[in-house]
């Protein structure tokens, strides 16, 4: 029988779900990714996270815990930095952590600490370790590791494009909408449709042709970055803030979405740098904070008086010329 490792189906998973999955199947493992976020799920995390930390982390919980019964092995990695600019999200890091002196009875978890800022703890590095432990040889570990990287350069590829994978944005194209909106955020809160109450199919449904952060070039992203005047240390904040700048200034959008979590303390500091500049485009701005209060009603509400903005400022622009 194999041996069964369970990833949860939150935080880091919506970017690098295709290398996991390739690099544990390709060594024989069975991948079992927990459930679609739900009602039941959340609640069930709430039993067991403090009530101080932002929702994605209280949905890992509840993840967790409907892993617990259906596998050997957790995999839930220390990612503090996979480039010499950038590091993610502290909470993200001590997950493991946080798991572990918090639900009882836990399956082992497999927790690489990855720093691609070490030789030592590069991603390589950490996951041969990792394989190591569960009886898998180096060569067959580096074999594994090449396969996960070539599906993982497919799907960013694809990205780039406008194609995301159905697993992450399961909605029809639209090349031809003359509406076009950006949509930002952790991609955590970009793609899991309970999280942000399906707000893509919801965009596209209105005629839009959504754009995110994941189809703009990272040496488009850099340039903003470096008009800000000073550096982002975060790697989502980063993307995001330089995407967001990208679209705006580009003037390749009619309005911008930027989906925060409540308590987030990344977006604290880059919505507000966006929103500032935001003011002086042509594009319509609109923030949408989450977290579990949050109801359907005041979202659509919100939307549709974001959609009406931008259709008000077509009509005047077209009346003008």
């Amino acid at each position: 029988m194999k041996i069964r490792i369970g990833i949860p189906r939150t935080l880091l998973y919506y970017r690098y779900f295709t290398f996991w999955t390739t690099f544990f199947s390709s060594l024989d493992f069975e991948v079992v990714i927990s459930r679609p976020t739900h009602r039941s799920l959340l609640e069930e995390g709430f039993k067991y996270v403090d009530g101080d930390n932002c929702i994605p982390i209280k949905m890992a919980f509840g993840h967790v815990l409907a892993l617990q019964n259906q596998v050997d092995f957790l995999f839930v990695p220390r990612l503090l930095s996979l480039d010499p600019k950038s590091c993610f999200c502290p909470r993200t890091a001590g997950l493991p952590e946080m798991l572990k002196y918090s639900i009882p009875h836990l399956p082992p978890i497999l927790d690489p600490y990855i720093d691609e800022r070490h030789r030592s703890t590069n991603l390589l590095s950490s996951l041969t370790e990792i394989g190591q432990k569960l009886g898998k040889r180096s060569k067959e570990i580096k074999e594994a590791f090449q396969q996960a990287q070539k599906a993982f350069q497919v799907f960013w590829e694809k990205a780039k494009e406008g194609s995301l994978p159905p697993e992450l944005f399961p909605t029809r194209s639209l090349p031809n909408s003359d509406k076009r909106i950006a949509v930002l955020g952790h991609p955590y809160c970009l793609y899991d449709p309970f999280l942000n109450f399906n707000l893509l199919r919801l965009l596209e449904d209105s005629g839009a042709l959504v754009l995110t952060q994941e189809m703009v070039e990272s040496k488009e992203i850099e340039v903003e970055i470096k008009k800000v005047g000073k550096d982002i240390y975060w790697t989502f904040g980063r993307e995001i803030l330089g995407a967001g700048l990208y679209y705006l200034y580009s003037n390749r959008v009619d309005g911008l979405i930027y989906i925060t979590c409540f308590s987030c303390g990344v977006d604290s500091m880059i919505e507000p740098l966006l929103s500032h500049r935001a003011q002086r485009g042509e594009a319509v701005y609109f923030c949408l904070m989450i977290d579990e209060h949050t109801g359907v009603g005041g979202i659509r509400t919100r939307l549709e008086a974001f959609l009406e903005t931008i259709e008000r400022r077509k009509r005047f622009q077209k009346a003008k010329r």
